[in-house]
């Protein structure tokens, strides 16, 4: 068998390609995209005249081919090869169903391999099965007969229809009809009793045209409408999705059309008990129809026009591969560079959404502080974002509910606690960067814009904050805290302080990451979350700015007992109850996960990394102090006793 090379720069191969000639069959377009790709010499006898009217076509306006070797409808390929000896001889004769009686045999007497393309096979199974006899390579348009014809001819492959998006194009222009067709019905059918039925609920433009007018008609309707006949997979599918026109489809199970397009994503489903409700339902619904209906287009240009056939195609025959592209294959490559339909949609929105939002629980007016809500709404006035208050008490809610700075909010009757008001909070926020905020902070324009800069530039970054810990797990305490001042370059912590930090809303939702609410009314909420980001992959990090004040506990400094979901409690109570929650909570996560290291905290690696830079920077004080602090925490660590030895004899 003669080897076939289409790759750029070798010399293009050689293809008769045969079919009766009519010029809007499937081949038409086969035809074109094989001439881009393959000196291609057209084989076959003329479209009968008689053929106009038996299939409808007056209103083609397409030449009949004219073929450059003419034959007649039963050709003896050996005597037209002898007869033709002036034309390139062929490195592969392909033929494509045309016309029904457009048979040709005596097909070794070419020399070279010969592959079929068969379309109908849901109308014509018993002709088809012995036609795909006389040939070396059988590809078959429908999926569901793929078994019938790999018993009569074991080098049968799946080659669904597809589009031409130079004919398929959209059109420029208005919308003129709700629901359009084109294609033939026939009288009795269940095509025709659909199409009734509609047109009784929803006016059907119908024509019968082809090519260019079809794509016209196609681009001036909302919908289209799609019927199968047989549960085949038909030209009209691609060829609406083409045009950017929404396709309105029943399924056709077994063709892999449910495999390839997703209902509600990428066309429109219906079932005959619910046409005329789903045709309403996108028509009454413009932006969610125009979506699918630019999905399907993307898909399928993706994936799904003709030069991807003939190029998988080719690929069998002249190169070997072992199969053409399954179902779950086209899909994945038809996805190629498109989002997820939720994040398309969610990044439609957030066009339209604030950069930044600011989330402030607040409890009272922190009277252990210098700042608090009302302060703190002053800073926000020179600060570009929305602001969304939750009030834990009803009566500072009544008090500062019209405060002009505040976007929205939300009153609680009763004190819900810090988490869940961060909760409540995130939920109403629509920034793309969400600041939690305490009432009793004092923050500037500076600290934010430093803030948000490390959120969207570190690697892997879920919360991001001025000062932040590596902690001691198992005795919930601080290894070391970076205090405000204390540290000059962004740095990755074990938790972030919760008096001001920041949160990319996205990636916070979508890994499924949330305040826990079991802490109320506070304390651990920052250790936990660290945790969370952790376990998911993702990073705390802290970034050096002085453009912001705090002062420790400015509100429950105050106080002696907290109020809250209708009862108080003592604050020391409520330290030692969380720090039992907080230990319970991780361990059972860390041993279900059998991942010990989850709770093992970066400090370590921090400090082996001082060590390290102080030694290169000739600091070797701060670098004994630091390995001798180290090594009382890790005494049987190897790597940290290893530079233990190394740091002492300098």
């Amino acid at each position: 068998m003669n080897e076939i090379n289409v790759t750029n720069g070798a010399a293009s191969p050689t293809i008769w390609l045969s079919y009766a000639g009519c010029p809007i069959a499937t081949v038409a377009y086969f035809e074109r995209a094989l001439r881009e790709l393959c000196n291609t010499v057209t084989v076959g006898p003329p479209m009968p005249r008689e053929f106009v009217e038996q299939w409808q076509l007056q209103n083609m306006k397409q030449s009949p081919i004219q073929h450059d070797i003419m034959t007649d409808f039963t050709p003896d390929m050996g005597t037209v090869f002898q007869q033709h000896a002036d034309k390139p001889r062929p490195d592969l004769y392909l033929w494509v169903e045309s016309m029904p009686d457009h048979v040709p045999f005596n097909l070794p007497a070419l020399g070279c391999p010969t592959a079929c393309y068969l379309i109908n096979s849901h109308l014509d199974l018993e002709r088809h099965l012995e036609v795909a006899l006389g040939f070396d390579y059988v590809f078959v348009a429908q999926r569901a007969y793929l078994d019938s014809f790999r018993k009569v001819s074991p080098r049968t492959f799946w080659l669904p229809l597809a589009c031409d998006p130079e004919v398929h194009q959209r059109w420029q222009g208005h919308k003129l009809y709700d629901v359009g067709f084109v294609g033939s019905v026939s009288h009795g059918s269940e095509r025709q009793e659909l199409l009734s039925r509609l047109n009784e609920a929803i006016p059907v433009h119908y024509e019968r045209c082809f090519w260019d007018e079809m794509a016209q008609v196609f681009s001036e309707s909302r919908m289209v409408f799609n019927s199968a006949v047989n549960d085949d997979l038909n030209m009209r599918f691609f060829e609406v999705l083409s045009t950017g026109t929404m396709l309105l489809s029943d399924a056709t199970p077994g063709s892999g059309q449910l495999e390839l397009f997703m209902d509600g994503e990428d066309f429109a489903c219906y079932q005959e008990h619910n046409l005329i409700e789903t045709a309403r339902f996108y028509l009454e619904n413009d932006e969610l129809r125009e979506r699918i209906a630019a999905r399907g287009q993307r898909l399928v240009h993706n994936a799904h026009t003709y030069r991807h056939r003939v190029e998988d195609l080719l690929a069998v025959i002249c190169d070997g591969k072992p199969d053409t592209f399954s179902a779950a294959e086209l899909r994945e490559r038809s996805l190629n560079g498109l989002p997820e339909p939720m994040e398309e949609l969610r990044s439609r929105i957030e066009i339209h959404s604030p950069v930044r939002s600011f989330v402030i629980p607040v409890l009272d007016y922190s009277p252990a502080s210098e700042y608090n809500i009302v302060t703190l709404l002053n800073d926000l006035e020179n600060i570009d974002g929305e602001v969304i208050v939750v009030f834990n008490g009803a009566a500072i809610g009544e008090e500062l509910k019209g405060h002009p700075r505040i976007t929205r909010y939300a009153a609680m009757k009763q004190n819900v606690g810090v988490a869940r008001g961060w909760n409540v909070g995130l939920d109403m926020a629509e920034g793309k960067s969400v600041f939690i905020v305490n009432a009793d902070a004092h923050i500037s324009s500076d600290a934010v814009v430093t803030i948000e800069q490390g959120l969207h530039t570190l690697p892997g970054a879920g919360c991001v904050g001025p000062q932040g810990s590596f902690f001691n797990f198992s005795l919930c305490t601080d290894y070391c805290y970076f205090d405000k001042g204390s540290f000059n370059q962004s740095m990755e912590v074990d938790a972030v302080s919760g008096f001001f930090f920041a949160v990319n809303r996205s990636l916070f939702s979508e890994s499924g990451l949330h305040f826990e609410s079991a802490y109320s009314p506070c304390y651990f909420e920052e250790w936990d979350l660290g945790l969370q980001a952790k376990r998911v992959g993702l990073k705390s990090y802290i970034v050096p700015t002085e453009a912001y004040d705090h002062h420790w506990s400015g509100s429950i400094r105050a106080l002696r007992t907290i109020p809250y979901l209708g009862r108080e409690e003592e604050v020391g109570d409520i330290l030692k109850r969380n720090r039992q929650l907080f230990l319970a909570k991780w361990r059972e996560i860390a041993r279900k996960g059998h991942n010990p290291q989850l709770l093992e905290s970066g400090w370590k690696r921090y400090v082996l990394t001082t060590v390290r830079e102080c030694m290169v920077t000739g600091r070797y004080g701060h670098a004994q102090e630091a390995i001798r602090h180290l090594s009382k925490v890790y005494p049987e660590d190897f790597e940290v006793a290893s530079l233990h030895k190394f740091v002492s004899l300098v």
